[in-house]
């Protein structure tokens, strides 16, 4: 087909065919001689005769726009350099000695006005001169102490790299190691893939600056995003995850959990409001030292199977349906609730005991929250050595399930449910009466806590896991069904 009926039936106009065309004949003509281009291209002799001489054109002009950026690179090169080599001026000297006696002044001890005032000069000089120290301390306090690059390094390495000197010669020449070289044409290359050598300083004299201005200051739009999921409760790692799953396209909505802890435990860090730290799970104003207690008392439960005993598949966590529990007490021991943890998808369950915790009271609870759960949702339940569970072998027939206990004075052997026990503190802080929350604020607290990310579930939420779960064993069943069934003739 000819151009113009290979554009027609492409869908495109012919001067996008004849473009596309000239593209191809540019990249073969660079490998091709020219015949073998037209016999390829099936292009008439006027046609490949006008667009090699265009390419001609073209790498004429390619060329003389390198040589001009050349020759403008080496020139400005050599401006520097004799900048850099030059002597200092008599007024250039004056200045720089009368900053250096007013340093001395200050470091024995004299003051701002009383420095100034032995030099002959306002104290608007002195204040200068304390701005720029302040900006590049580095610069102002000593002389650079060779561990980074200065420009006439960099102008030498500009220079190498126009000669086509590998890595390994730059850092022979320079008395740099080659990793040094590679590091610093990774950081300062252009999106062109130049190197300049000044934006390069520039960048790095920038980089270099301390204190850095504070990520969540200078973004206003992640503050919010930080200060609003604070206010609903949710801890730093989950917020820096859900950032990252909600943003991947924008690499200025990303954050360490550590840059929160700090806005929030140091005001100038970052700006959060202060009523931020009582909505940390912990609840502290500062970080305090952990140290671990005594034991306590021995066990009272009877007939235990042990934890070691548990099924491999319990510790895999790849079958839903193993769960553990334990008791969070209010003030006094006299009220108490009953929290209930999911070990593959993390969901919870919290059941509030107003009149107290008994053994009865703990399986009539416990019994409640598994009944309008499927028996594959129901297979284990690790519990701790409390005496609510003298009766657990009651609770076990009832439900149908098999109940295991941890060691004493082992809570990291059921470390979901601990997990699941600090985040409910939140809502139901230590030394409070339990017993005065309703059943729907208990229910919407489980709610909430369910609909957080996990950064252990890939920051997807334990009720949509858990919901997963339980469609996927009720399809199953329902299929199970349906092929035992007789079909009708």
């Amino acid at each position: 087909m000819s151009v113009l009926a290979a554009a027609t039936s492409a869908g495109v106009k012919h001067t996008t065919g004849y473009r596309w065309v000239y593209r191809r004949f540019i990249t073969l003509r660079s490998q091709l001689p020219l015949a073998e281009v037209i016999n390829v291209l099936r292009l008439s002799r006027r046609t490949s005769l006008r667009w090699e001489t265009q390419r001609k054109k073209e790498l004429e002009v390619e060329k003389a726009r390198l040589l001009k950026a050349e020759r403008d690179a080496i020139r400005t090169a050599r401006i520097v350099a004799e900048r850099v080599a030059a002597p200092l001026s008599p007024a250039q000297k004056r200045r720089a000695l009368r900053e250096t006696r007013y340093w001395e002044l200050v470091s024995s001890g004299a003051s701002n006005a009383a420095a100034c005032r032995i030099l002959g000069v306002s104290r608007v000089i002195g204040t200068r001169f304390r701005n720029q120290r302040a900006e590049q301390p580095r610069a102002s306090l000593k002389p650079p102490s060779g561990r980074y690059l200065c420009l006439r390094e960099r102008l030498h390495m500009a220079d190498l790299l126009r000669m086509g000197c590998s890595l390994r010669q730059i850092g022979r020449e320079l008395g740099r190691h080659a990793s040094t070289i590679k590091r610093e044409l990774d950081r300062h290359r252009d999106p062109r893939g130049r190197y300049l050598p000044h934006i390069a300083d520039h960048d790095a004299r920038s980089q270099r600056r301390r204190p850095r201005e504070r990520k969540l200051q200078a973004n206003p739009r992640l503050h919010a995003l930080v200060q609003t999921k604070l206010t609903g409760h949710w801890s730093p790692e989950q917020i820096c995850g859900w950032l990252a799953l909600e943003f991947p396209d924008e690499p200025r909505l990303r954050l360490c959990p550590e840059t929160i802890y700090q806005a929030l435990l140091f005001g100038d860090h970052g700006g959060l409001r202060t009523d931020g730290k009582t909505r940390l799970r912990t609840g502290r104003k500062i970080r305090k030292h952990r140290w671990r207690t005594g034991s306590g008392h021995g066990s009272v439960v009877r007939n235990m199977t042990m934890i070691h005993e548990r099924p491999p598949e319990v510790d895999a966590k790849i079958q839903a349906g193993h769960w553990e529990g334990d008791l969070i007490v209010g003030v006094g021991s006299a009220s108490a609730m009953v929290t209930l943890r999911e070990r593959k998808t993390h969901y919870g369950i919290i059941v509030n005991l107003p009149n107290g915790h008994t053994a009865a009271q703990t399986n009539q609870a416990i019994m409640t929250a598994f009944s309008g759960l499927p028996a594959h949702l129901k297979r284990t339940l690790t519990w701790d050595q409390g005496v609510e569970m003298a009766r657990h072998q009651e609770l076990a027939a009832a439900v149908g399930i098999r109940i295991y206990f941890a060691e004493r004075s082992s809570p990291w052997q059921r470390g979901a449910n601990e997990n699941f026990n600090g985040l409910a503190r939140q809502y139901f802080p230590k030394g409070t009466d339990l017993s005065k929350h309703p059943d729907e604020y208990v229910s919407s607290v489980c709610k909430e806590l369910n609909t957080r990310p996990r950064k252990t579930l890939g920051y997807l939420t334990p009720e949509v896991l858990f919901q997963t779960e339980r469609r996927s064993c009720r399809s199953l069943s329902e299929y199970t069904q349906m092929q035992s069934t007789p079909t009708m003739r």
